[in-house]
């Protein structure tokens, strides 16, 4: 059986000098919009909420106000239309997850992070990719790499969106695209996991799969933060560290996602049925001792992996309450 399903390719691009301005113009756009819509909505909830009329966190009032700071800052008609129509679509989202899942409130965006984007909707030949370059709307061709695999899929897969994002210093494409992939053959077993701060991962039938060792990244990573902290800040040295810092902190997201993408597709491979306790992660956090580990491990990361490969290829994936007496009833 075949599942049509929606991937995101990460694409690293290489903008040239004036590329660059455009780009970092666009994420200075969506800032700018994300930041001043969550203030303005901020200002308009308590003057409607005074007249006992609250004001509800929703598309069509977003969109009302950045039709408003269109009008007030021109310079916006010159980036980009849908990554700034995205913005609000991003923080309808946020607030429906404050609403409804418990998560914290939208926050407002900081200029100083390292990480900065913004979404392209497709929308008719806006988006186009040949082998060696991907066309942006409004902002023009920029050459990338991509394995043969990620080539031949741009090809043939629908695209929806595209995601330009500067992380660690590097320029990425990540481009959504809708495609298919056929569901794995059902084995006959099935799998429990109980994941840990010691082990990564003990199953059910007596593997246990260790933490990754990252001490060498953690160390690097360490050193360089205290030398970027002695170092004037954007001087040309603190340029060059800056660089072999982000080196070391690719290195060490690069290793876990590695190892967390072969582990999850072991687990849809070889099992039909994945059961798992359903962990407070966000709770964790809040112990001094375990903080860090986990920051450190990014168990979110895997769970996220396993319950969307197990959607993908059949497999059944199912999240036991964490007070559940699972052990009291078999302590094997």
């Amino acid at each position: 059986m075949v599942t049509v399903v929606n991937k995101g390719l990460r694409l690293r691009i290489f903008p040239d000098s004036e590329m660059i301005k455009v780009l970092e113009q666009n994420m200075g756009n969506a800032r700018f919009v994300w930041n001043n819509i969550l203030s303005r909505y901020n200002d308009l909830y308590l003057l409607f909420r005074s007249h006992n009329c609250p004001l509800k966190p929703n598309i069509s009032n977003f969109n009302a106000i950045l039709k408003m700071l269109k009008q007030e800052n021109p310079f916006l008609y010159e980036g980009e239309s849908t990554s700034q129509q995205q913005v609000f679509r991003d923080l309808t989202q946020a607030f429906t997850k404050f609403f409804n899942e418990g998560c914290g409130y939208p926050n407002f965006k900081s200029k100083k992070n390292p990480k900065q984007s913004f979404r392209i909707q497709k929308n008719g030949n806006n988006i186009r990719v040949t082998n060696r370059r991907i066309r942006l709307a409004k902002l023009g061709y920029v050459h990338y790499h991509a394995s043969s695999k990620y080539k031949k899929l741009l090809k043939s897969s629908k695209i929806n969106n595209v995601t330009v994002k500067r992380e660690n210093g590097k320029y990425y494409a990540i481009v959504n695209i809708e495609t298919t992939v056929e569901e794995l053959e059902l084995t006959g077993e099935n799998i429990g996991i109980d994941l840990g701060l010691k082990n990564l991962a003990t199953l059910s039938d007596g593997q246990e799969i260790d933490n990754l060792d990252l001490k060498k990244e953690d160390a690097m990573i360490r050193k360089y933060q205290k030398k970027l902290s002695r170092q004037k800040y954007m001087s040309n040295n603190y340029q060059k560290t800056l660089k072999k810092y982000y080196k070391w902190v690719d290195r060490k997201k690069n290793k876990i996602n590695n190892a967390y993408h072969h582990f999850s597709k072991y687990l849809v491979e070889n099992f039909d049925i994945i059961a798992m306790e359903n962990l407070n992660i966000h709770g964790m956090f809040q112990n001094k001792r375990w903080s860090a580990k986990l920051q450190r491990i990014s168990l979110y990361k895997l769970l996220n992996m396993i319950k969307y490969k197990s959607k993908w290829y059949g497999k059944t994936f199912i999240q036991i309450d964490r007070f559940y007496p699972s052990s009291k009833k078999c302590n094997n």
